[in-house]
């Protein structure tokens, strides 16, 4: 069976046109279609040849029109701290950034975060908001996704009930715990996973437990009844990992590289481009068209805009963090999907 054609395209190439400093661990969200740009991008563990790695707390955006970044000046004195491992969700003209893990500067485990700030996405001003309900828990490593007004925040405590944070009230928002039903039993625990939502569903993938071998299941939570359902998608499942980057386009979820635990060789970084399609609950594996794309990677970022995949950053663990920037076009991939194969050539 022929697989399908998609190829990536790399963009930003000089040096003017990047970040100024690689990164990793950062968060990335598609910016509103008023904006003049396409993609945010917060924070992360930057990399320094002389300071070596850092979390930082600056801010870029990415305009596919141009191909370049560009760096955010904040007008507000006040500014969320550095930190990584955090989430950050756009509702309507704001983005919500949301807790996350401060390394510190002194190798002394740093802290692990329970803010919640709100940046304007027109006047660019930062503002730390309290929100009315439950207190925000320390958290990183989780994942947010919104649906409408409500962002719904995964952690690994969110066994038997998820939080969620309704903004429809930018100025006084609620965080409560939505109490959520399993049969048998809810996703086990876990942290650096993937949440995509997909209609009213959201779509967990992979991820770290605390202890024991790294995860391949998959999961939706169906957000109207409140309700966790393990899937069984046909075709080979994924290999285990977790720092995968996905973006959702449409019914079809993608999932970009990630890492996992390879004896005797610690994490090893993946490149490969699978694809869920959620209509036939499939998974679909492609090829790239040149042969050529991204080099394996885990903690980058990966942002839907329009009919393109963005790609951006991201890190081969304790080798190089990386500052390039990749663009896919999946325009018409859902009547391709058909070609996809359901599984990989290669054996692991």
């Amino acid at each position: 069976m022929a697989s399908a054609q998609l190829s990536w395209e790399e963009v930003a190439t000089s040096k003017d046109d990047k970040p100024s400093l690689p990164r990793s661990g950062h968060v990335a969200a598609a910016l509103p279609a008023t904006h003049s740009h396409d993609v945010i991008i917060f924070g992360g563990y930057v990399e320094d040849e002389q300071k070596g790695r850092e979390a930082a707390n600056d801010a870029w955006t990415f305009s596919l029109a141009s191909g370049k970044w560009e760096e955010v000046k904040y007008t507000s004195e006040e500014v969320p701290r550095v930190r990584l491992a955090s989430q950050a969700v756009v509702v309507g003209q704001h983005l919500w950034l949301i807790a996350g893990w401060d390394p510190g500067h002194n190798k002394d485990g740093g802290d692990i975060l329970s803010d919640l700030w709100r940046l304007d996405l027109n006047t660019m001003a930062w503002k730390q908001i309290s929100p009315e309900g439950e207190q925000m828990p320390q958290i990183s490593r989780f994942q947010a996704q919104a649906i409408g007004s409500r962002i719904y925040i995964h952690t690994h405590r969110s066994l038997q009930d998820i939080l969620v944070l309704d903004v429809s009230d930018s100025n006084a928002p609620t965080l409560s715990l939505q109490p959520v039903t399993s049969d048998p039993e809810p996703p086990m625990s876990r942290g650096l996973h993937s949440l995509t939502a997909v209609g009213e569903d959201l779509v967990l993938f992979a991820g770290a437990p605390k202890e024991g071998p790294m995860l391949g299941d998959l999961w939706a939570l169906h957000t109207g009844s409140a309700s966790w359902q393990e899937l069984d998608a046909e075709g080979r499942t994924p290999h285990v990992r977790c720092s995968q980057a996905v973006a959702a386009a449409d019914s079809d979820v993608f999932v970009f590289g990630g890492s996992y635990y390879k004896n005797e060789g610690g994490l090893q970084p993946l490149n490969d481009l699978i694809v869920l399609d959620t209509k036939e609950m499939q998974w679909r594996y492609s090829k790239l068209a040149d042969g050529s794309g991204p080099l394996p990677r885990n903690a980058a970022t990966l942002t839907r805009v329009g009919d393109k995949l963005v790609l951006y950053g991201g890190w081969n663990p304790f080798v190089e963090t990386y500052n390039d920037t990749h663009v896919m076009d999946v325009s018409g991939v859902s009547s391709m999907l058909k070609d996809f194969p359901l599984d990989p050539e290669e054996d692991w």
